[in-house]
C-alpha cells in the first residue's frame, strides 16, 4: 500500500477532524428536525454517505457534508490501520487489543443493522391469517392477476419509480401503465360526501343569518353571548367595529341599539360577517370534504354535482377525487401518496383509474378478455410462512389506561418444512422465527364487533442482530482481563515487598 496513503489512515489527525465533523453533523441533523422531521432527518443525515443542502434554521445551505455513512466508515477504516500499525503483542496489551476489537465489531455492527435491518408491520385480526408484513411508511403499486384458482401473480412497482410519471411496462402484460398523476399525500374525497358536506356548511350559514335578520333577536343572541366568552368576544369586537363601547353589559347595549334601526343594521351585518368567518375558518381546519367545502365557500365556487371534479374516468374515481396535502414530517404520521394511472393497449386508451392506499382494495381493469387488479398500497414483504391471530389479551391497571399486558397469541405454519407452532407475544417477550423477529406492537378492537381484538406485530428483520452482544462481550472481557492483569501483577510486586 502507499505510505502516504497509509499514513494519512493511520493518522491521529483524521480521527480528529472525522470527530469534529461528526459532531458538526450532530449539530445540522438535530437542528434539520424542527423543519425536515424526526424520520426524515434521520434518513438524509445519518443514514447516507453524504449531504447535499441541509436546513438550518429554516434555509438551506448550498454546501455538501459527509454523511454519517461516510464517517461512521472512515473512522472504523482509521481505528483497524491505527490498531494494526500500533499492534503489539503481549500479555500486557492483550485486554487493550481485545478491547479495540470489540469497538470495531460494535462500529461494524452498527453499520450493518443500519444499512440492511428492515422494519414492518403485521396488523392481524382474530382468526385472520396472513402471509405478508406491511412497511410504515413505502409503498407501491400492485398489479395483479390470477393464474389459476388459489395463485394470485403480483408485479410490484416501488413508488420512487412511479414517482417518475412515466411509463410502466412488464413483458408479460398486455398493456401499458401511464402515470398521469403522482403526489406524494394526498387525501381521497367522496363526491356524495363532498355535497353533504356542502349542504351542512349552507345550512349552518343561513342558521347564522336568520338569526341576526332582525333588530329584536339581537337581544336573545346577546343573551346566548353572555353565556360563552367566545361569543361574548365576537359580540365585543363587533361593537368596537360599528364605534359603540363595547365593555358594559352586552344585553343593554343590545336594547340601545335594536332601538335605532340604522345602527342595529350595521350591529347585524358586522356580527354575521364575523359569525360566518369564524365558522369558515374552523371548518377549514378540519380533514376532508369539510376543509375542501369550506375553501370553496371563502373563493366563492359553487360546489354541485356539476362542479365537483372526479379524478379518473374509470374506477373509484368517477365518484370520488384526490387533492394534494402538505407532506408530513411527523414520526408517528405517515404520508399516503396517490396516483391516476392510464391503460393503454395497442396505442388505444381504455381510460384512466385513481389509485390510492386510501382506497379499500383493489380495482378491476379488463384487458383483451382478462381481468387484472391494481392498488396503490403499502409496501408488502412475502413470507414462506403464515401467521394466524387465535386470541388476544388486552390489560391495563385498574382506574387507569396505562397497559399492563398486551399479549397475543399466534401459531406459525409453514408447510415447507411441514412445521405447526403457537407461541404468545407480549411485551419484552418477542418471538424470533425464521430471521425475523415479531414484537408486540398495539392491540385494540374493532369498530364493527367490540368482541373481536385486533394485534399489530413490528417485524424486524436484522441479519446483524447479534453483533452488538457480540462487541459487549468482547469489550467487556478485554476491560476485565486488563484489569485483574494488571491487579495481579500489583498484588505480586507488593508480596514480594
Amino acid at each position: 500500500m502507499n505510505s502516504s496513503l497509509w499514513k494519512f489512515f493511520t493518522s491521529l489527525r483524521l480521527t480528529v477532524v472525522c470527530l469534529g465533523l461528526s459532531i458538526l453533523l450532530v449539530f445540522v441533523g438535530t437542528v434539520a428536525q424542527a423543519d425536515e422531521g424526526l424520520y426524515q432527518a434521520q434518513e438524509r443525515y445519518f443514514k447516507q454517505w453524504f449531504v447535499w443542502a441541509p436546513t438550518l434554521f429554516g434555509h438551506q445551505l448550498p454546501v455538501l457534508l459527509p454523511g454519517g455513512y461516510l464517517l461512521g466508515t472512515v473512522l472504523l477504516a482509521n481505528l483497524i490501520a491505527a490498531h494494526i500499525k500500533r499492534f503489539n503483542w503481549s500479555w500486557r496489551k492483550f485486554g487493550i487489543n481485545l478491547t479495540h476489537l470489540g469497538i470495531i465489531v460494535l462500529l461494524v455492527g452498527q453499520l450493518l443493522t443500519d444499512m440492511l435491518a428492515k422494519e414492518s408491520h403485521l396488523r392481524l385480526v382474530e382468526g385472520e391469517s396472513r402471509s405478508y408484513t406491511e412497511s410504515h411508511r413505502e409503498h407501491e403499486l400492485a398489479v395483479m392477476s390470477d393464474t389459476d384458482a388459489n395463485q394470485e401473480e403480483v408485479a410490484s412497482i416501488p413508488e420512487a419509480l412511479v414517482a417518475r410519471k412515466g411509463e410502466i411496462s412488464r413483458p408479460q402484460w398486455p398493456f401499458v401503465l401511464r402515470v398521469k398523476e403522482y403526489q406524494v399525500n394526498g387525501e381521497v374525497l367522496e363526491t356524495a360526501d363532498v355535497l353533504q358536506t356542502a349542504g351542512r356548511l349552507t345550512s349552518a350559514l343561513a342558521t347564522v343569518e336568520s338569526q341576526y335578520a332582525t333588530p329584536e333577536g339581537l337581544v336573545a343572541q346577546a343573551e346566548r353571548a353572555v353565556q360563552t366568552a367566545g361569543r361574548g368576544e365576537v359580540w365585543r369586537k363587533a361593537l368596537a367595529a360599528i364605534g359603540q363601547p363595547s365593555s358594559g353589559d352586552l344585553v343593554e347595549l343590545a336594547k340601545k341599539i335594536a332601538a335605532q334601526p340604522e345602527l342595529a343594521a350595521r350591529l347585524q351585518e358586522e356580527l354575521k360577517t364575523r359569525f360566518q368567518t369564524e365558522m369558515l375558518a374552523g371548518f377549514r381546519q378540519q380533514p376532508g370534504a369539510t376543509s375542501y367545502v369550506a375553501v370553496q365557500h371563502l373563493l366563492k365556487l359553487p360546489v354541485t354535482p356539476e362542479t365537483v371534479p372526479a379524478s379518473s374516468t374509470q374506477g373509484v374515481g368517477q365518484k370520488a377525487f384526490a387533492r394534494p396535502v402538505a407532506e408530513t414530517k411527523e414520526m408517528d404520521r405517515n404520508n399516503t401518496p396517490y396516483a391516476v394511472v392510464e391503460v393503454v393497449e395497442s396505442g388505444k386508451s381504455l381510460g384512466t383509474w385513481l389509485v390510492s392506499p386510501w382506497l379499500v382494495g383493489p380495482q378491476e381493469i379488463t384487458v383483451a378478455g382478462k381481468k387484472w387488479r391494481v392498488a396503490f398500497r403499502s409496501e408488502r414483504t412475502y413470507l414462506p410462512f403464515s401467521v394466524k391471530l387465535l386470541t388476544t389479551t388486552h390489560e391495563v391497571y385498574r382506574g387507569t389506561d396505562i397497559p399492563k399486558n398486551f399479549q397475543s397469541r399466534v401459531r406459525i405454519s409453514n408447510p415447507a418444512k411441514g412445521e405447526t407452532r403457537e407461541a404468545d407475544i407480549y411485551m419484552n417477550n418477542p418471538l424470533r422465527y425464521a430471521g425475523l423477529t415479531f414484537f408486540q406492537y398495539q392491540m385494540g378492537k374493532e369498530e364493527r364487533d367490540a368482541n373481536v381484538g385486533n394485534s399489530t406485530l413490528q417485524v424486524v428483520r436484522n441479519p446483524s442482530w447479534l453483533t452488538p452482544y457480540l462487541g459487549c462481550v468482547i469489550v467487556s472481557l478485554g476491560m476485565a482481563f486488563q484489569f485483574l492483569f494488571h491487579l495481579v501483577g500489583f498484588l505480586s510486586k507488593r508480596r514480594v515487598a
